[in-house]
């Protein structure tokens, strides 16, 4: 068992999920996921040039359930696609920051319709990345390139908007991930300021998420965000290679820097029909694979199960965090 432990909590490694794959079971350069109904996950795949993005299902136990999406700018299609979301019915709304629209899939991933203007006026969107549904099901759209956030409904109506270009409190610079908690209050990762600002609906700054006066809680390109039951916040430290874990008032608690020592079942099974697979890597001069490398998105599931996702390396890690912590044999 790998665990960690900081200030009273303790975050245990549990298992690893997915494998380099242009089409099918595992991911390519995935950008985002997010947590359905029924132990579901939708994995966004970017994949590269004109191959490689869709959306995956499948679920926390290596169960793939298929995909949908590719490359190209019909109707279900991406160029760019960048992040996810589900609304209260299931749907799945998918951000393409090429495009500058919104499509809207149902659960199993057909096609229902699409909106979005290009611009930097109001309602407009010029490069459109993280997407979060608020209690009232209004999606919140990070509005990457126009350094801001704005409200939408469903089906693509402006209804209000925050931020400007800037690193004094309360502004923007290229915003990237977007979680909303259950008071509606919203967390933006603020990747050109190195920070994550929390918000209220209506935009008055709350809390930063940032370097301590110590020096400690720094972060390099925040690319996502998340909240646990508890209220402790996980930034995707995408620069820094790393998970960076404040509470809920900004003071920094820990970080994970990843524990995959063993492969997922799917690369396993991989390795097993393919023994010179191991051989090449093995000669290749590569970084420690357990570690996180560009960790790009971060959820936390009903029963506070940290779940994190890598870019480079096509996977997702997952920890349960420990309540109720009673002494444990560390294996650190």
């Amino acid at each position: 068992m790998l665990t960690t432990v900081a200030a009273g909590r303790v975050y245990d490694y549990s298992h690893c999920i997915g494998m380099y794959s242009q089409s099918g079971q595992g991911f390519w350069t995935p950008q985002d996921f997010v947590l359905g109904k029924n132990g579901r996950v939708y994995v966004l795949s970017r994949g590269v040039e004109q191959l490689g993005q869709r959306i995956s299902k499948i679920d926390l136990e290596s169960e793939f359930q298929g995909q949908f999406g590719s490359f190209g700018g019909e109707d279900g299609r991406f160029i760019w696609p960048r992040s996810l979301d589900l609304d209260h019915d299931g749907r799945v709304f998918v951000s393409d920051e090429y495009s500058n629209r919104i499509s809207v899939f149902d659960p199993e991933g057909a096609f229902r319709y699409h909106w979005g203007r290009t611009g930097s006026g109001e309602g407009e969107l010029n490069g459109p990345s993280g997407l979060a549904f608020d209690s009232n099901d209004n999606i919140w759209v990070v509005d990457s390139m126009n350094h801001r956030v704005q409200r939408f409904s469903s089906t693509g109506e402006f209804q209000l908007g925050f931020g400007e270009q800037g690193a004094n409190e309360g502004q923007l610079e290229m915003p990237w991930g977007i979680f909303i908690d259950c008071q509606d209050d919203i967390y933006i990762a603020d990747w050109g300021n190195n920070r994550v600002q929390k918000f209220s609906p209506t935009g008055e700054l709350l809390v930063k998420f940032e370097e301590s006066s110590t020096g400690v809680g720094s972060l390099k390109g925040p690319s996502g965000v998340a909240v646990d039951s508890d209220g402790d916040v996980y930034v995707t430290d995408w620069g820094n290679h790393r998970v960076q874990i404040y509470d809920t008032d900004g003071q920094y608690i820990t970080a994970l820097v990843g524990d995959a020592q063993q492969p997922s079942p799917w690369t396993q099974t991989y390795i097993d029909a393919n023994p010179e697979y191991i051989k090449a890597r093995r000669r290749a001069d590569m970084e420690p694979e357990w570690r996180f490398r560009r960790p790009v998105a971060v959820n936390v599931d009903a029963d506070d199960r940290i779940i994190v996702l890598e870019s480079y390396r096509h996977r997702l890690q997952i920890y349960n965090k420990l309540k109720d912590y009673v002494e444990h044999s560390l294996n650190l």
